[in-house]
């Protein structure tokens, strides 16, 4: 750590030459000790010095006037003299035992106070009656007194005043007593004196200071360097190494003080660079000797096949004899422990944990390698982006363990299907991929198909079976191509389509599928701008009662008013807002859009609104429920919620939930599309849904399957026996109508009745109020309308 060292007082100013001097704590203990061993060497010198003093002006003043009192003064000084010894062992004593305090050094300061004192009264007791030969004997004298005590005293700067300054004040009182401008002139000479010795004195103690910390500061970093020392040679691994001209080692390695074995490899007369393996190492090594250049960290492995691995560092310069040359000379470490370290770290670094296959970074080294390499004209390269199907159904039930031992069988197949100089990779969860190098002329198809059936087949999961096939987009690489990351997009985008048309596909990468990536973005652009300008628009297809083909309800069907596209269907945007979370705000739109013009029906047809998966799960469905059929004043049977199976497929205990919190209210609940998903009798028994509908796949063939006009019948007889209505979608002709009406069938829907219209172009089929009219039923509106508490709808009819 850097001390604060203070600097000369020539380099400032008088004011910072007389302030304190700044010192921390920990030195004052030392430089007390200094400043008492400093006094205490010279202490005897100063007494006799002052005792030698005394006798001379006892002596040269004997026959004064003055001679009495000068004894009575000489016998005080020597008693003083005497104590002043006395306590000067007690300080050596407690200067031993390292028991030094600032009292010890104010105490040197008094005596000082106490002599000086002295000597100031000597001047004025002869100075009156001496003669002149006798005035410069005293001048002389004390002027050698305030000179030799301020520099035997100058380690102890309060100390040196204390005895200048009474000196220096009683010679200059004497000189102003006498008459005469000499006398006068040296009083003030003695002033000036002591100014000068004041500075000397702080001078002094200024530069002894400094010299004290870089004393301190050099003790304290030669501790430190003796500790790490001590460390280095209690912990080290290291030794010495040299060889002579011709790079034989001339002497056993010294290995300081360790438990390491592994200089033993260095034997003397053995050539240094035979002792490691061949690689790029060895080669600097080579070089660096042969140039008889300098060399540092060199890592290399030993070679030795009778012991374990062994990995050292090795730092070495050469050795000159003026300008010959005499070997080198160096240092070695064993780092084994470090390389592997460094080894496991990096194959973490590039290799997936679970599987052991190269993970997403290597796969992408070594597709750009693949890249750059030339493809020979006989062959066909491509990347393969797979993706498993049912990875999430076998985490789910089986657990994860059961999902890490799926993706290690599933590594082994990949394995034992690619070839030598293919790439097996793992991208993270269910993702693989594949680089892979096949004959032209059909091989790589083929290989295609044999991959697609082999990871059909089943997995054994500890004794539990687990269907997890796998689809897969392929990039075919191309000349053209250069951008590793093109690549990768466009595998993935054949991915997508794999996944899209269904379960174990392969899908090749096509301009095709890049154009309607581009177009899927543009798209979900304009999305986003059609909500907020208002480009949405609800048609209404109706739903007529199968006997009098009297209108009984009207199902919402949303349409994008494009401003350069014109119409668009749902089907062209619908799955794209599910993708970017959209369809939720589009579906609550809906809502507020199908109930406002639902103000303009009679009260006795209904308004039927679709509801996606998500939109079920958003906070605040119920909210928007209520509020839209409050603010048109709709009652709450008028409006019926259609959900498909997917919905029920999400979360089924929320899902139940939320729609009994929906059905409370009084709205209707309907199954869509029912018969084409896989649990369709469950959902039936676990929510009591007020009517199905049969989709159009089964109403379509009915004139010409016997197998569509069985499960259209066997429907019908389920619905009735429930207790519940039911619809038919897509009845397009009179046939499809009457066979459906003779079954039991309750409503119909299709073209056969009416497309899908705005709800003015529908006044020949029902009765459309004009926009304003006010509706004929009032609607309490709930005092707290959240997710969280929702009352059930209630109305009256108007008078």
């Amino acid at each position: 750590m850097e001390k604060q060292i203070p600097q000369p007082a020539a380099s400032g100013s008088w004011r910072a030459l007389l302030r304190d001097l700044p010192m921390p704590d920990k030195y004052l203990s030392g430089l007390r000790k200094k400043q008492i061993d400093t006094v205490s060497n010279m202490i005897f010198v100063m007494l006799l010095a002052n005792l030698l003093n005394v006798a001379v002006v006892l002596q040269s003043f004997r026959d004064s006037q003055a001679g009495n009192l000068l004894a009575i003064w000489g016998f005080c000084f020597i008693f003083i003299t005497g104590l002043a010894v006395l306590r000067h062992i007690r300080t050596r004593k407690a200067s031993v035992h390292g028991n030094l305090s600032e009292a010890h050094v104010d105490a040197v300061s008094r005596g000082a106070l106490i002599i000086g004192l002295f000597w100031a009264v000597a001047p004025l007791l002869v100075m009156r009656s001496a003669d002149p030969q006798g005035q410069m004997v005293m001048g002389i004298v004390l002027a050698g007194m305030m000179f030799g005590g301020t520099f035997l005293l100058s380690r102890l700067p309060g100390a040196a005043l204390s005895f200048m300054i009474p000196i220096s004040m009683g010679f200059a009182l004497s000189m102003l007593l006498q008459s005469g401008a000499a006398y006068q002139l040296i009083a003030v000479l003695s002033m000036v004196y002591l100014g000068v010795l004041t500075f000397a004195v702080r001078w002094s103690h200024l530069q002894f200071i400094e010299q004290h910390l870089s004393e301190a500061a050099v003790q304290e970093q030669t501790q430190l360097i003796g500790l790490l020392l001590r460390d280095f040679e209690e912990s080290t691994s290291d030794w010495l190494w040299q060889t002579n001209t011709d790079g034989l080692l001339e002497e056993i390695p010294l290995v300081f003080d360790t438990n390491s074995d592994s200089a033993g490899f260095m034997k003397t007369g053995a050539l240094l660079t035979s002792l490691f393996e061949a690689g790029e190492g060895r080669k600097i090594l080579e070089a660096a000797l042969r140039r008889q250049q300098g060399f540092r960290d060199i890592v290399l492995k030993v070679q030795d096949e009778a012991s374990e691995e062994c990995w050292v560092s090795l730092t070495g310069k050469p050795i000159f004899e003026g300008h010959d040359f005499r070997g080198f000379r160096g240092v070695a470490a064993d780092i084994t422990q470090s390389k592997q370290i460094e080894d496991r770290m990096a194959h973490m670094a590039h290799y997936d944990s679970l599987t052991g296959l190269p993970n997403r970074v290597t796969m992408q080294e070594h597709l750009e390698k693949v890249m750059r390499k030339p493809q020979s004209p006989n062959t066909v390269r491509a990347l393969l982006w797979l993706d498993l199907d049912n990875f999430k159904w076998v985490n789910d039930t089986l657990g994860h363990p059961a999902g890490d031992e799926l993706l290690r069988q599933v590594t082994s197949r990949l394995n034992s299907m690619a070839e030598k100089t293919d790439m097996v990779a793992r991208l993270g969860g269910d993702e693989f991929a594949l680089i892979v190098e096949r004959p032209a002329g059909g091989a790589l198809e083929s290989f295609f198909g044999r991959l697609t059936e082999v990871m059909r087949k089943p997995y054994n999961i500890w004794g539990s079976t687990a269907h997890c096939s796998a689809s897969f987009g392929v990039r075919v690489f191309d000349a053209f191509t250069t951008d590793p990351r093109e690549v990768l997009k466009h595998a993935d985008l054949a991915l997508y389509d794999a996944k899209r048309t269904g379960k174990a596909q392969w899908s090749m990468f096509t301009a095709q599928l890049e154009a309607s990536a581009k177009a899927r973005v543009q798209i979900e652009a304009e999305l986003e701008r059609a909500i907020e300008h208002d480009e949405l628009r609800v048609f209404f297809q109706p739903l007529v009662d199968a006997r009098s083909h009297k209108i009984v309800g009207v199902e919402s069907l949303l349409r994008w008013q494009h401003p350069v596209r014109g119409l668009v269907f749902p089907d062209e945007f619908i799955e794209l807002a599910e993708d970017n979370g959209l369809i939720t705000r589009m579906g609550e739109w809906v809502i507020r859009a199908a109930l406002a013009e639902a103000a303009r029906l009679p009260d006795h047809v209904k308004v039927a609104v679709n509801i996606s998966p998500l939109q079920i799960h958003s906070a605040t469905l119920v909210a928007t429920i209520v509020n839209a059929l409050a603010a048109n004043n709709i009652a709450p049977n008028r409006l019926e919620l259609e959900i498909t199976e997917s919905v029920l497929m999400t979360d089924t205990e929320f899902t139940l939930k939320r729609l009994h919190q929906i059905k409370n209210l009084g709205v209707q609940i309907s199954l869509d599309d029912f018969g084409t998903g896989y649990s369709s009798l469950s959902y039936l028994r676990s929510f009591p849904f007020d009517k199905i509908k049969i989709d159009q796949s089964f109403v379509r063939d009915i004139e010409s399957r016997p197998d569509s006009r069985a499960i259209a019948m066997a429907t019908l007889t389920l619905a009735k026996s429930l207790g519940m209505r039911c619809t038919a979608e897509g009845v397009e002709t009179l046939f499809q109508a009457d066979f459906l009406r003779d079954h039991g069938c309750d409503e119909l829907q299709g073209f056969f009745i009416s497309r899908a219209q705005p709800l003015d172009n529908l006044g020949h089929v029902v009765d459309v109020r004009a926009p304003g009219e006010l509706p004929r039923v009032v609607i309490e509106k709930p005092e707290v309308i959240s997710d969280a508490n929702v009352v059930p709808f209630t109305g009256e009819k108007r008078a």
